[in-house]
């Protein structure tokens, strides 16, 4: 895929926190209650994505950018405090910020750059079938305006922040 024989990809996504394609519910942000994500760590992330990011990367002679995307904040920041469905409850939206941040500095230590974001990945729902969190076009553009830019621009991070991640309709 990545490699002068193949498709030499030039743009490739990844998930943050688990997803459908992971084999268990994870999140960087496990501890209920840590606003100010004291225990964040990508450490799930050390077994399989992270190395294999950087085996494409060994592989791809001009390079490659990184779109990463959330299915879903943690539980405990959600009204339904469940993996599927829900909604950011607005007391956690500038922590929900900091995630991303510290996510783009934990993987630019392991020497991975984060290209951009999806604010959500499918943000009008998947039909309950796997992680998931709704965001209505006005609440995505409240955080993206008032949470995650500010922080991501106080954070001296140059992302690229996409929106309407959704496959349906």
């Amino acid at each position: 895929y990545f490699g002068p024989e193949g498709a030499r990809y030039s743009l490739t996504r990844t998930h943050i926190n688990s997803c459908d394609f992971s084999l268990g519910n994870y999140s960087y942000a496990p501890v209920k209650g840590d606003k100010d994500l004291e225990h964040f760590s990508i450490d799930e992330d050390r077994d399989d994505i992270i190395p294999m990011i950087k085996d494409a990367m060994t592989h791809s002679e001009d390079g490659f950018k990184i779109i990463a995307s959330p299915w879903t904040a943690p539980p405990w920041m959600k009204d339904n405090n469940d993996w599927i469905g829900g909604k950011l409850l607005p007391e956690y939206y500038d922590c929900w910020a900091l995630f991303f941040s510290k996510y783009i500095d934990a993987y630019k230590k392991e020497g991975i750059d984060i290209w951009g974001f999806t604010v959500e990945n499918e943000p009008l729902g998947n039909g309950g079938n796997w992680e998931s969190m709704i965001y209505t076009p006005e609440e995505m553009a409240d955080f993206v305006k008032n949470h995650l830019g500010p922080r991501l621009v106080a954070d001296g991070h140059k992302v690229k922040v996409l929106a309407y991640d959704q496959n349906r309709g």
